[in-house]
C-alpha cells in the first residue's frame, strides 16, 4: 500500500512537468521528423536541423574542459587529508571520464532536468550514472532535491545483477521478469510531436487511433525468455519514524555482517531510526532490501542539473522550447522556397479544351527533351498551350529569414558567426574572439554557473564517500606515499577518519569549491597566460605554475629537472666553464 501511494505520487509529479509531455516532440525534431507523415510527396520536406547543432554546441561549451576543483579543510591539521581528497577526485575524473558523464547529464538537462546517481564501493571507487527525469522521480518535491520527502529511482536490470548482490535471496526471481524486447500494443497511442496538444485533445478516439503513435511497452514474460530483465525500484526515504521502544536499537544492513560494512549505528529511545535516510529496494513486486542508507553524508545520493530553472515549477524548462518555433519557421520558409524552385524547374502547363486531343495530351511530358505535341488546326500556340508563370517569392520573406529568424536563433543558442569575422579588414586574435564569444553568450555563462553548482552538489557527496569507502591500500595504490596520513596509524588504522571523532561527521569539516568561471574556456586560457607571465617575473613558484597549467605530473617534472641540473653541474661563470667541469678544454688550440 505504501509503495503504491509513493509510486502514484511520483508519477503525478512527473506528469505535472510541462516538459515531460513534450519530450517526444523534441526527440522527433532532433531526429529530423518535423513534417507530418501525411504531407504530400510533391511538397518539399526541407529541414535545417539547427536545434541539433545547438545541442552539440551547448554540450561542447559546457563540458569541453576540466573544472577547477579545490577541496579545503576548516581545521589546519587536516589540510593533508583535503589534498588527498582533491587528488582522488581529479584521478577519478580522468579515470572514469567524468567529462563524458557530465555531457550525458547536460544532454538530459536540455530537456528540462538531468540527474547524476552518485555512489561508492569498497575498496575505493566512485560511481556516477547519468539519469533523466523518467528514471529519478522526486516524491513531494521541495524547493531543492534534498528537501523532497523521498526519491524513487527506477530502471531495468538483468537477473544476474540481483544474484551478484543478494545471492540466494534472488532465487525464483525469474517470476518477476519482463521481456527485454519492446512490444507494440495497438490499444495504446500517444500524441505525435507535430500535433499541438490542444488539437490532440479535441480529436475523437477514432482520429487519435489513426494519427497517434503506438506506444511501446514492456510486457510480462516468463523465464523462457533468453534475455529476461527485472524492473528495479529504489526508494530513498526521509523517514521520521522514532525508536518508540525503551531500549537501544542497532540499525544495520540486514544482508551484511557488521564487520563488512561501516554504516551501522545505534539509536537511543525517542531518536530517529533513519537519520541518514531509509533505503528500500524492489525487484518487480518482491522487496529485496530495507535498511539504512549506506552513505554517511545522509543526503539523497543524487545531484540534479537544470539549465533553465523556474521558481514555479518542480523542474526546469527545456532549452528546445524557445528555439523550436524559430526552427520551424526557418524550415517552413525553406520548404516553401524549394516548392517554388521546383515549379520553376518543372513548370505547370495549361491548354484550352479542344486544342489538343486527349490521347496526345496524356502522352506528352513537358519536361522531356525531344517531346512532340500535335495541335488541332484551329489552335494557337501562344494562347492555347503555355506554361503557367511560377509564383514570385516576396522580398520580405528573405528579409524575415535573414534579418530576424536566423539571427534570433543564433543569439538564443549562443553561437557566433565566424564567417563575418573573416570579412573584417583585420581579423581579431584568438583572445579577442574568445572575449567576443563570452560577451555574446550571456545565457551560456549563466548555464555554466548552474553546472558549477551541480558539481558542488556532487562534490560534497564525493568527499564523504572518499572518507567512508577509500581504504589505505587503495589510496596508496592511486597516489603512492601521498595517499596516507598520520590518522591511518591511530587506534582506527587504515582510515583517514581520526579515532577520536565520530566517523559520520568528519567529512563535514571539509568543503569543495568549483572555481567560478572555470568551465569557461576563455577565462581559463587567460589565467594560464597570466600564470606564465607571473612565473617569468618570479612572482610564483614553478610548482604553482604547473598547478595553474594543470600539468598532471608537475612534481615529477620538478624532480627530474633537479636531478638533471645536479648531473650537469653548476652553470658557467663569466661565460667560462669551471675547471674540471663538463666541457673543459684540454691541450692547446690550433
Amino acid at each position: 500500500m505504501w509503495r503504491d501511494a509513493a509510486r502514484e505520487e511520483a508519477v503525478d509529479t512527473l506528469n505535472m512537468n510541462p516538459e515531460f509531455q513534450e519530450i517526444q516532440m523534441y526527440v522527433d525534431f532532433l531526429e529530423g521528423r518535423q513534417w507530418n507523415a501525411n504531407r504530400p510527396k510533391y511538397r518539399s520536406r526541407f529541414f535545417d536541423n539547427r536545434i541539433f547543432d545547438m545541442r552539440l554546441s551547448t554540450i561542447s561549451l559546457l563540458t569541453d574542459i576540466r573544472p577547477t576543483i579545490d577541496v579545503s579543510a576548516s581545521v589546519q591539521a587536516y589540510k593533508q587529508q583535503a589534498e588527498i581528497a582533491e587528488k582522488i577526485i581529479h584521478a577519478e575524473w580522468t579515470r572514469q571520464q567524468l567529462d563524458i558523464r557530465l555531457a550525458d547529464v547536460v544532454d538530459h538537462a536540455m530537456f528540462g532536468t538531468g540527474y547524476w546517481k552518485l555512489g561508492a564501493v569498497m575498496p575505493g571507487r566512485l560511481t556516477v550514472v547519468a539519469c533523466g527525469m523518467d528514471s529519478v522521480l522526486p516524491i513531494q518535491p521541495g524547493p531543492t532535491l534534498q528537501e523532497s520527502s523521498a526519491i524513487m529511482y527506477r530502471t531495468y536490470k538483468p537477473i544476474q545483477w540481483f544474484r551478484n548482490i543478494w545471492g540466494a535471496k534472488a532465487d525464483g526471481l525469474e517470476k518477476e521478469s519482463t521481456s527485454a524486447s519492446w512490444t507494440n500494443s495497438s490499444n495504446d497511442y500517444v500524441r505525435p510531436g507535430h500535433i499541438p496538444e490542444y488539437t490532440w485533445n479535441a480529436l475523437s478516439p477514432a482520429m487519435r487511433y489513426h494519427l497517434g503513435i503506438r506506444s511501446l511497452r514492456r510486457t510480462p514474460h516468463g523465464s523462457q525468455d533468453q534475455f529476461p530483465v527485472i524492473e528495479l525500484e529504489e526508494y530513498w526515504v526521509d523517514d521520521p519514524e522514532l525508536n518508540d521502544s525503551m531500549e537501544e536499537v542497532l540499525v544495520q544492513d540486514p544482508d551484511i555482517p557488521l564487520s563488512q560494512h561501516n554504516y551501522w549505528y545505534r539509536v537511543m529511545p525517542n531518536e530517529r531510526l533513519w537519520p541518514r535516510k531509509r533505503h528500500i529496494v524492489f525487484a518487480g513486486d518482491r522487496i529485496m532490501h530495507d535498511g539504512p542508507s549506506p552513505y554517511w553524508h545522509g543526503l539523497y545520493p543524487f545531484a540534479n542539473l537544470m539549465l533553465m530553472p523556474v521558481v514555479w515549477a518542480p523542474s526546469g524548462l527545456s532549452k528546445y522550447r524557445n528555439q523550436m518555433p524559430l526552427n520551424q519557421a526557418i524550415n517552413h520558409i525553406g520548404a516553401g522556397i524549394n516548392d517554388v524552385v521546383e515549379r520553376v524547374i518543372r513548370p505547370q502547363m495549361i491548354s484550352k479544351d479542344g486544342a489538343i486531343r486527349d490521347a496526345t495530351w496524356n502522352k506528352f511530358f513537358p519536361d522531356m527533351p525531344g517531346g512532340k505535341l500535335k495541335l488541332n488546326a484551329n489552335a494557337q500556340v501562344a494562347q492555347d498551350v503555355r506554361y503557367l508563370d511560377p509564383p514570385v517569392i516576396p522580398p520580405y520573406t528573405q528579409q524575415h529569414l535573414s534579418g530576424y529568424l536566423i539571427p534570433t536563433f543564433n543569439q538564443r543558442a549562443g553561437t557566433m558567426d565566424m564567417s563575418a569575422l573573416t570579412k573584417k579588414k583585420q581579423v581579431p586574435g584568438a583572445d579577442s574572439i574568445e572575449q567576443m564569444r563570452d560577451s555574446m553568450t550571456a545565457p551560456f555563462r549563466m548555464e555554466s554557473r548552474y553546472v558549477e553548482s551541480f558539481l558542488i552538489q556532487a562534490g560534497i557527496q564525493a568527499i564523504s564517500n572518499i572518507f567512508q569507502y577509500y581504504t589505505w591500500e587503495q589510496r596508496m595504490r592511486m597516489l603512492g606515499a601521498d595517499g596516507q596520513t598520520w590518522e591511518d596509524f591511530d587506534y582506527d588504522p587504515r582510515s583517514m577518519v581520526p579515532a577520536s571523532q565520530p566517523k559520520e561527521d568528519h567529512w563535514k569539516l571539509f568543503s569543495i569549491l568549483i572555481k567560478q568561471g572555470s568551465l569557461h574556456g576563455a577565462s581559463k586560457d587567460r589565467e594560464k597566460m597570466m600564470a606564465i607571465q607571473l612565473a617569468k617575473m618570479n612572482k610564483i613558484s614553478l610548482r604553482e605554475l604547473y598547478r595553474r597549467l594543470e600539468v598532471a605530473n608537475g612534481d615529477q617534472i620538478i624532480k627530474e629537472m633537479a636531478e638533471e641540473a645536479k648531473a650537469l653541474g653548476p652553470p658557467p661563470q663569466n661565460g667560462r666553464t669551471p675547471r674540471g667541469g663538463r666541457g673543459e678544454r684540454t691541450g692547446k688550440e690550433g
